[in-house]
């Protein structure tokens, strides 16, 4: 190679190691004109069902194009998030909107916006002998969360109109962790199990048989369709003030949910997170999850939610609402046309 050739190559070499210092350069500074002031800080269980969510969205650049940050900060427990937020450790977690609106009867202004439908069912063994829910009566029932539990007081309510049957004195209720009832009714401790969704999918991929899905209580009992359940939740002043970080955020939920729902590879590369113990568990979870994020079914109705809280309220009382007899509207975030 001649001296005139060198020269060239090493004159080239060095403008396109200028150009890409310029581009690294650039895409830091990108990155950092995104985090600043555009960072949504999120308490995320680490295993559910929002973790499946913002992966994708960060997977598929959804943040970079509507030009924000997710600081996903670990929670333990549900409270634990509730409290964090609360306390302004983060800007946003995931609850339902039954606790936000008690918290705004309470003078905490949070806000709701929706993200699944979801809900769980009741479960029991193929040989259980269980057919319809009157033969409940006198059987063992495990119920995740607590007697004030949404899907507790729906299936009462239903039990109480289909079959003429009080579920709290005419079977034997108590209530444990969902780990634990799957575990119980998987060794025939329990009867039933009235399970949340992703325990109920896992339940079903171990040969089960779903005897109600609460969608179908919910229609029974004068709902006519699937309505949000749980939501993002923040404070109504953080909203305010980041009203178009907010509604990018949403925006990209939205394109994530559209993925999910029909992207099959896009759950593939999910599965290590979702700790699944088989391909059964994997199908369940991920036909569940797909069913709980139907866009139109995430839109608010306000007059079925008021209906559906007044259902609710007169079962669970002040226990579950607090001092609030109605539904406060400003508990769902107007944003994308899906609230009031």
């Amino acid at each position: 190679m001649t001296v005139r050739r060198f020269a060239a190559h090493a004159r080239a070499g060095l403008v396109a190691v200028v150009l890409l210092m310029g581009l690294s350069v650039t895409a830091r500074a990108a990155d950092a004109d995104i985090a600043a002031g555009n960072t949504i800080r999120i308490g995320v269980l680490q295993f559910g069902a929002v973790a499946w969510t913002l992966d994708t969205l960060t997977m598929r650049g959804f943040d970079k194009a509507e030009e924000f940050r997710i600081e996903i900060v670990p929670m333990a427990a549900s409270n634990a998030a509730q409290i964090a937020l609360q306390g302004g450790a983060v800007d946003m977690i995931t609850s339902d909107w039954l606790w936000v609106n008690r918290n705004r009867g309470d003078g905490r202004k949070l806000q709701f916006a929706p993200n699944s439908t979801a809900l769980g069912g009741l479960y029991v063994a193929k040989d259980s002998g269980i057919k319809t829910v009157a033969d409940l009566k006198g059987r063992d029932i495990g119920v995740a969360g607590t007697p004030v539990d949404k899907s507790w007081l729906f299936l009462q309510a239903w039990a109480r109109k289909t079959a003429k049957l009080d579920l709290k004195k005419d079977a034997k209720p108590s209530f444990a962790a969902p780990p634990a009832l799957n575990e119980l009714i998987l060794r025939n401790k329990l009867s039933a199990v009235l399970n949340f969704w992703p325990y109920g999918a896992r339940l079903k991929a171990a040969g089960l048989t779903e005897l109600v899905d609460m969608k179908d209580v919910l229609a029974g009992l004068g709902v006519p369709k699937p309505v949000p359940m749980v939501g993002w939740v923040f404070s109504e002043e953080w909203a305010i003030k980041n009203r178009s970080l907010l509604d990018r955020f949403l925006k990209a939920v939205e394109r994530t949910n559209a993925v999910m729902r029909a992207d099959d590879a896009s759950w593939v590369r999910l599965k290590p997170i979702m700790k699944v113990d088989s391909d059964a568990d994997f199908v369940a979870l991920r036909d569940a999850h797909r069913d709980g994020i139907d866009l139109q079914e995430l839109k608010v109705d306000l007059p079925v939610m008021q209906n559906l809280y007044a259902l609710l309220a007169a079962e669970g009382g002040e226990e579950l609402v607090g001092k609030r007899p109605t539904l406060d509207p400003t508990t769902f975030y107007s944003a994308l046309g899906s609230t009031p």
